[in-house]
């Protein structure tokens, strides 16, 4: 794992919109028009958490996906962390 350093995670983090740095991970919550809408969303994701091998922390209500990367135990954001964000944003925008 590639851990990055606080002025590289602020870099990336400026390039998404709505991520926010928590801790030594970060984190969006994601407003869908309805429910099949979110669970679609994170169907699409799930693939893409596979091909990683990077599983985030998320949970749904309603038409909300809360998300949170990164591994409780890690010192800081990693570059795997970013690279599951985008992948995320890439499935939101579509």
């Amino acid at each position: 794992m590639s851990s990055l350093t606080s002025d590289q995670v602020a870099l990336q983090l400026d390039a998404l919109d709505g991520w926010n740095l928590e801790g030594n991970s970060i984190s969006k919550t994601f407003v869908f028009t309805d429910f099949a809408s979110a669970i679609a969303f994170m169907t699409k994701v799930a693939f893409y958490c596979v091909e990683l091998e990077h599983y985030p922390n998320w949970s749904n209500h309603q038409n909300i996906v809360s998300v949170k990367i990164g591994e409780f135990d890690q010192s800081a954001v990693q570059g795997r962390d970013i690279q599951l964000a985008k992948r995320m944003e890439g499935c939101y925008t579509a």
